[in-house]
C-alpha cells in the first residue's frame, strides 16, 4: 500500500474503533438508545468520507476524484436530512443502505479504471485488491439487509437472523481486510 493510503487506512481503523466503543458503552451500559443511534450516524458518515478518500488516492482519473468528492457532500447532506426527517429511536438504515450502494459503485469504479490498465503484477498482489474485495462483500452483504430492516427489525426472529448475517459478514470483511495488511507489495 502506498504510504498515504496506509496513513488513511489506519485512521479509519482508529476511528471506526473509537465509534464502536463509544456506541456499544452509549447503548449496552448506559442504555441511551438515541445517543446511540446519533453515534451510528456519525459513524456511517466519517466511514464513507475516509473510505472515499482512500480509493480517491488510487483512482487516477480526475473526473471520477470530482465525482467522489460531490458524493461526499451529497452523502453529508442526504445523511443530515436524513437525521432531521426520522425518529431518533431509530437507526439509520436507509442512510446505511445508500452507503453502502454508493461504496459498490466507487469500487466497480476503481476496479473498471484498473482494467484499463496494462498491468504488470497481478492485482491480487497489491493491497488494495483485497481491500476493496473486503468492502464489496460488506457492501453487498449489508444492502439488501439494511433495507429490508427497516420495516422487520422490530421482530425478535429477524434480529437474531439480522445479528447472525451481519456479524458473518462483517468477520468475512475483517478477515479480507487483514489479509491485505500482511501483502508485501513490490515498489512501483
Amino acid at each position: 500500500m502506498k504510504t498515504k493510503g496506509k496513513r488513511v487506512f489506519f485512521l479509519y481503523t482508529i476511528l471506526v474503533s473509537l465509534l464502536v466503543i463509544l456506541g456499544f458503552t452509549l447503548n449496552y451500559v448506559y442504555n441511551l438508545k438515541e445517543s446511540y443511534h446519533l453515534v451510528v450516524r456519525i459513524y456511517l458518515v466519517i466511514e464513507y468520507t475516509l473510505l472515499v478518500y482512500f480509493f480517491s488516492l488510487y483512482i487516477k482519473s480526475r473526473f471520477l476524484k470530482i465525482v467522489l468528492l460531490v458524493s461526499v457532500f451529497g452523502y453529508f447532506v442526504f445523511s443530515i436530512f436524513s437525521f432531521l426527517n426520522s425518529s431518533k429511536t431509530e437507526l439509520p438504515f436507509v442512510t446505511g443502505s445508500v452507503e453502502h450502494i454508493l461504496l459498490l459503485l466507487l469500487i466497480i469504479a476503481y476496479f473498471f479504471e484498473v482494467m484499463q490498465e496494462s498491468v504488470v503484477e497481478p492485482i491480487y498482489q497489491k493491497a488494495i485488491f483485497w481491500i476493496s474485495v473486503a468492502f464489496i462483500i460488506n457492501s453487498a452483504g449489508n444492502f439488501f439487509l439494511f433495507l429490508y430492516s427497516r420495516n422487520s427489525f422490530n421482530n425478535e426472529i429477524f434480529q437474531r437472523q439480522f445479528t447472525i448475517i451481519y456479524t458473518t459478514v462483517t468477520i468475512i470483511k475483517n478477515l479480507l481486510l487483514c489479509i491485505s495488511i500482511i501483502i508485501k507489495e513490490k515498489d512501483e
